[in-house]
């Protein structure tokens, strides 16, 4: 592909910096603005024209240093003071450390509904750790599951509460001897009458 050219690039900048519009970037992308930093080439705002479908009139903020938003002085309680919406497409938030969210109340929430979406997804490669200082609820309209290739330990310290309206419990011999019902324990019933 041959190199673009723009015959109407305007420039205003010195050594600290500048602004231009209609720039080509080194991979043949018209910017229709760019404000960049002249002391560092990583450090810059743009806003595309052209280039792959997900980019063609995107932004991109891009700085060596943090990238900070403050914002919502003057917001009410309840409103938000920082409002992301992806339109469509993903949403990705990505770090090499740490990733923190934090506030009073945290609601994650997957709202899909035609039977393959609305699941929230949940993969650490080592541990899942779920701490409440008042307790950890699990509830659901159909059907909870806990799997363990291993171990699954069930504890309570003060008391160990169990319901059900129907409790099956089987275990390794329940394939040899059966562990419910079979003709052994109503032998033992029979004989103690």
């Amino acid at each position: 592909m041959s190199k673009k050219e723009n015959y109407h690039i305007i420039r205003y900048g010195n050594k600290d910096g500048e602004l231009k519009f209609g720039h080509i970037n080194e991979k043949n992308q018209l910017l229709a603005f760019l404000v960049r930093s002249g002391t560092h080439s990583k450090h810059y705002i743009a806003m595309s024209s052209t280039g792959q479908p997900h980019l063609k009139h995107g932004t991109i903020c891009r700085s060596p240093g943090s990238f900070q938003i403050k914002a919502g002085d003057n917001v009410p309680d309840g409103e938000p003071g920082v409002y992301i919406d992806a339109v469509s497409g993903d949403l990705v938030l990505k770090a090499k450390g740490r990733v923190r969210i934090e506030g009073e109340n945290i609601d994650l929430r997957a709202t899909g509904g035609d039977g393959k979406n609305g699941v929230i997804n949940i993969d650490a490669n080592e541990k899942v750790v779920v701490n409440g200082k008042e307790g950890v609820f699990i509830n659901s309209d159909t059907s909870v599951k806990i799997i363990s290739e291993n171990t699954v330990e069930c504890i309570g310290k003060g008391i160990l509460n169990i319901y059900g309206g129907l409790i099956d419990c089987a275990d390794g011999a329940t394939k040899i001897k059966g562990s419910k019902g079979g003709s052994k324990t109503r032998r033992i019933i029979d004989e103690s009458t």
